[in-house]
């Protein structure tokens, strides 16, 4: 398999890693505003995150090379309220989509089936993770002065309960 990629699809690992992170960083701001539905939200969103990662690294090693962990950044931690949280997290995700539509890409160029095959699951992952985000802010923008509003939806935030599957790893 083409090394560029495999170093590409090492290297989003460690971005799932570095989301996993940045995903906890606001679940604790989150919490400190006592919005317990959205910091269940984030938490699960943490953990799809070590979800992705996992998946990458085992198909990394499924095709015999040997992951690589990097360092990773210390995030932010202090934002300007809900919706400041989630805008950042929302312009997150469309980071984390465009990075691996690059692997994608590459993959298709070097003609990489094995890899393209794997990559899809993320690709349609992420258009998910985009429209929801983008339905949270969307709402939130709305509401965001009106606390009897936040604290409706932070109810409904709450109700997310699944950890997405992910191929290859031990959630599915």
């Amino acid at each position: 398999m083409s090394k560029k990629v495999l170093e590409m699809i090492n290297e989003q690992m460690n971005f799932e890693l570095e989301s996993a992170y940045i995903y906890k960083a606001m679940e604790v701001f989150v919490d400190d505003l006592q919005l317990d539905g959205f910091t269940s939200w984030l938490k699960i969103q943490s953990d799809e995150e070590l979800a992705h990662a996992e998946g990458m690294k085992l198909f990394l090693q499924s095709v015999g090379y040997k992951p690589v962990y990097k360092a990773i950044p210390q995030p932010e931690g202090q934002y300007e309220d809900i919706l400041d949280v989630m805008k950042k997290a929302y312009e997150h995700e469309k980071l984390v989509s465009s990075k691996i539509r690059e692997i994608a890409k590459v993959a298709r160029e070097e003609d990489e089936e094995r890899a393209i095959s794997f990559i899809q699951f993320y690709i349609n992952e992420q258009v998910e993770e985009e429209e929801n985000f983008s339905k949270v802010v969307t709402r939130l923008e709305r509401i965001i002065n009106d606390w009897p509003s936040i604290y409706v939806m932070d109810a409904e935030m709450g109700q997310r309960s699944k950890v997405v599957s992910v191929p290859g790893s031990q959630n599915n």
